[in-house]
């Protein structure tokens, strides 16, 4: 396999956005990232990691400066109110593209895993999004799920090792179809 290089960047919320007390959003998308991390340089991949005190826009221009193959912020998303939102959904920023190659393939393999597949929001396109807006390798940033309902809170913390692994699947299933 080609060495492929993979810039993760997992959310940096340092406080409990979500419902109930399940701990901050960085703590939750950062222990899924440690499992697809260890996952990813298993298989041969090269993984860079954002510095969860940088920025923003230091952690884009870092991912631009090492220019990696592909560039995934993982997050869980707190929109739509309490107990409204439900269901994961990923952004890219144009249909046709790599980037948009890529949001399918993680995409359909975290639906797969999802209690409500019927519930998954899809991939949908945003210019809007910092890191999809400004980043210079494809990129994608995927919402494992709405943790403003209880539901999803304990299904993402019940299930890390299985969303990582759906995130894999999705990264790898891309590098193999490129």
């Amino acid at each position: 396999m080609e060495n492929y290089s993979i810039y993760l960047s997992p959310s940096a919320q340092e406080y409990n956005i979500g419902f109930g007390d399940y701990g901050s959003e960085e703590y939750r998308m950062n222990r899924i990232t440690d499992i697809l991390e260890r996952l990813l340089k298993e298989r041969g991949y090269t993984v860079y990691r954002n510095n969860p005190e940088n920025s923003l826009a230091e952690i884009v221009n870092e991912s631009n400066r090492l220019n990696p193959d592909i560039h995934v912020a993982i997050h869980s998303n707190a929109s739509g109110g309490a107990g409204i939102g439900r269901g994961p959904e990923i952004y890219t920023n144009r249909e046709g593209t790599m980037a948009d190659t890529l949001a399918h393939n993680i995409y359909e393999q975290i639906v797969e895993i999802y209690p409500e597949p019927e519930l998954g929001r899809g991939v949908l396109y945003t210019t809007s999004l910092y890191e999809v807006r400004e980043t210079l390798a494809p990129t994608v940033l995927l919402e494992v799920a709405f943790h403003d309902n209880e539901l999803d809170a304990t299904w993402i913390m019940e299930n890390e090792q299985v969303i990582a692994e759906a995130i894999f699947k999705g990264i790898d299933n891309y590098f193999i179809n490129e």
